[in-house]
């Protein structure tokens, strides 16, 4: 959807209801404008829903005043990525420094062992090996048709398994910007390895104190915890973007910058749903993809590893509601109980944007609205008890049986694994006049703390 379409969307839902008075449609690229506008919208959502709760309005007001709100957070991060992305830049060579250490980047990966930073000779055929590798892209036919002086400085970053290396600054910015489309990816732990896997220890079982003795007292042995390991492999992803060969002989055409965005474009929502409910064959394994074996059983209780804790909420797809017409979200606060404190510095909810609307109504039983405001460095964020929401969009409406909200350290509980390096192999055979180009890279994920991350499940009926 480009931005215009966008723009358009957002103004359909901004004159959609029938309530007060709209302020003006703010300009979708000012961040600030964006913000001004929900801060206000919130005002009135509000003071619709209480006069609704009373039967002295229209709920279907407040529900579009709250699909506005929704539409205009989209609105509001698509403007700040566009922001942070001016100034970041595009892919470079940089001054010195910075190409001494992408090209001891690209040479450890290339011969698969560390090489030193600064070594004249590997800067030399890294800075020929960028200049071979445009050509490769620009250039119809394959590689044996290439001059010979191309082929060997490409031969550099030829990968064994088929296809060159995307040189550093390149790879490092379609990271970035799959890294910008992937919350996942924000809030999560990432590493990256140099293998086709990443092992760790963890606890199986906890050790036991001997208690208190005395001076003379037998001290017998005590239970020692047991360790176990886990692996997390990398699986391939990949983009297949294709072009006319025409537009790759547009000398005025930037192909790396044009590999980047559809890099991004077409990986960055394939892993991120991955990483939420991935199966782990050939793919991540996503957090609910515990669902089906979490329990009741808490921390302290000594839930089994590869387990996750749910709390329930009490009715199906929806929240249970209290005598004077609120929503009873009793739930909410046990799940944050339910969390170990040294987890909560960094804890966060997640949940799509349906379900965060749906919540954005709900008031506690002192008639205080769940949903706060407020601005960190002129971000505009949403929260529920002073945790912020991260909406992933790959998490389930609320439903019957649903596991529709999560809450958590996600830095703590979720491991995100890259190994490093792009791929690309260039095809222009397949469907001619398009070449193709299939970009690929590996990364795996799994939960890596089961007391870090709760989840909240609805009722089945």
């Amino acid at each position: 959807m480009n931005a215009i379409v966008k723009n358009a969307a957002v103004s359909v839902a901004i004159t959609a209801f029938n309530g007060p008075e709209p302020t003006p449609n703010p300009d979708l690229s000012d961040p600030k404008a964006i913000v001004a506008k929900i801060e206000g919208l919130m005002t009135q959502m509000r003071a619709e829903n209480d006069a609704a709760l009373k039967g002295k309005a229209n709920s279907e007001t407040v529900d579009n005043m709250n699909t506005e709100i929704t539409a205009l957070k989209a609105a509001l991060e698509t403007a700040q990525k566009a922001a942070q992305r001016a100034l970041i830049g595009g892919p470079g060579g940089g001054d010195g420094a910075e190409l001494a250490q992408n090209a001891a980047r690209f040479m450890t990966l290339a011969r698969g062992k560390r090489v030193a930073v600064g070594d004249a000779a590997d800067i030399e055929a890294y800075q020929e090996y960028r200049g071979a590798f445009d050509t490769l892209v620009r250039r119809e036919g394959n590689v044996d048709n290439l001059a010979p002086e191309i082929r060997n400085a490409l031969s550099v970053g030829s990968d064994p398994k088929g296809g060159y290396f995307v040189p550093t600054e390149v790879s490092t910015e379609m990271v970035q910007r799959i890294f910008d489309t992937s919350p996942m990816r924000q809030i999560s732990s990432v590493t990256t390895i140099g293998t086709s896997a990443w092992t760790a220890p963890y606890k199986t079982s906890k050790g036991t104190s001997g208690g208190w003795v005395g001076e003379r007292s037998a001290r017998p042995a005590t239970d020692t915890p047991t360790v176990g390991t886990q692996r997390i492999e990398v699986h391939e992803q990949y983009a297949y973007p294709e072009i006319t060969q025409d537009m790759l002989d547009d000398a005025s055409l930037d192909i790396e910058g044009w590999l980047v965005q559809e890099t991004q474009d077409e990986m960055g929502r394939v892993e991120n749903t991955a990483f939420v409910g991935g199966d782990g064959v050939m793919k991540p394994k996503g957090f609910l993809a515990y669902k089906d074996t979490a329990v009741t059983t808490t921390d302290k209780a000594g839930r089994a590893w590869g387990k996750l804790q749910y709390i329930p909420m009490g009715d199906a797809g929806a929240f249970p509601s209290l005598t004077n017409g609120a929503a009873n979200a009793n739930c909410l606060i046990d799940t944050i109980a339910a969390l170990h404190p040294n987890y909560r510095a960094g804890a966060r909810w997640t949940m799509n944007r349906t379900v965060e609307a749906e919540i954005r109504k709900l008031k506690d039983a002192e008639g205080r609205y769940l949903i706060g405001m407020s601005q960190i460095e002129g971000a505009l964020q949403f929260d529920i008890h002073g945790f912020p929401i991260t909406n992933l969009e790959d998490m389930p409406d609320l439903g019957a049986d649903s596991f529709s909200i999560a809450f958590g350290n996600f830095q703590q509980g979720y491991k995100i694994i890259d190994r490093s390096g792009f791929r690309l192999i260039r095809d222009n055979l397949t469907n001619k006049p398009y070449v193709g180009f299939y970009i690929a890279k590996r990364t795996g994920g799994d939960v890596r703390n089961f007391d870090a991350i709760k989840l909240v499940k609805a009722s089945a009926s």
